[in-house]
């Protein structure tokens, strides 16, 4: 199996820019060129995955399909993200590539979809539950132990393109090896990162602003 790695992540409220101290502090460099991330999220009809993390069980699970910047004959993949206690093992599949959304949508809606290898293997029943996208930046250190990513301007779309709501956060996250769990802490301490780590899943809060909204 995949070599799972840490990820500690840091919220912010919109147009607070403190994490930029940090960034500089900690030398960190840009790696790649900023895009945009596009999200569908799968899960049961019960919400297993919405419930695990709500609950806080070290074991669970998430399921989406993901591209990049715009859709138009992009690469769309298939990610299981699999949470086991303080580690995280990411499982990366393509499924093709696709003109524009509503080929993918309707991919979704067929039994192609439902029957792809990818899915039947999880031998659970799922469902489309929520679209995300937003900007993510990426940065690493100078030595190479610790990826940062930065997120903003994320949305949720109730019916994509339109019916979106924004949500108000930036977040940092901070990804390692868990063989340089010490080295990550002394960095974050020495470089004065002043905000405390919290667990934070941009598909949960989702729900949790749908609901907030009144409109779930």
């Amino acid at each position: 199996m995949k070599e799972g790695r840490i990820e500690k992540k840091f919220v912010y409220q919109e147009g607070d820019d403190s994490y930029k101290y940090f960034l500089i502090s900690g030398m960190f460099r840009e790696i790649y060129n900023e895009r945009k991330v596009n999200s569908i999220y799968f899960d049961t009809d019960d919400l297993k995955n919405v419930w695990d993390n709500i609950n806080g069980f070290s074991d669970r699970l998430k399921i989406r399909l993901r591209w990049y910047n715009n859709i138009n004959n992009s690469e769309v993949f298939i990610e299981e993200k699999i949470k086991k206690n303080i580690t995280t093992i990411k499982k990366v599949k393509s499924i093709g590539t696709f003109s524009n959304f509503n080929e993918l949508n309707e991919f979704i809606n067929s039994k192609k979809f439902i029957f792809h290898k990818s899915i039947i293997d999880k031998k659970i029943n799922i469902k489309k539950t929520i679209f995300l996208s937003y900007n993510r930046k990426y940065f690493q250190d100078a030595f190479k132990k610790l990826r940062v990513t930065l997120d903003k301007n994320i949305k949720i779309y109730l019916k994509y393109p339109s019916k979106v709501i924004n949500i108000d956060k930036n977040i940092l996250e901070i990804k390692f090896s868990p063989k340089n769990f010490s080295y990550s802490n002394n960095f974050i301490a020495n470089n004065n990162l002043n905000n405390r780590n919290k667990k934070y899943s941009k598909y949960v809060n989702s729900f949790l602003e749908l609901n907030e909204s009144g409109l779930i």
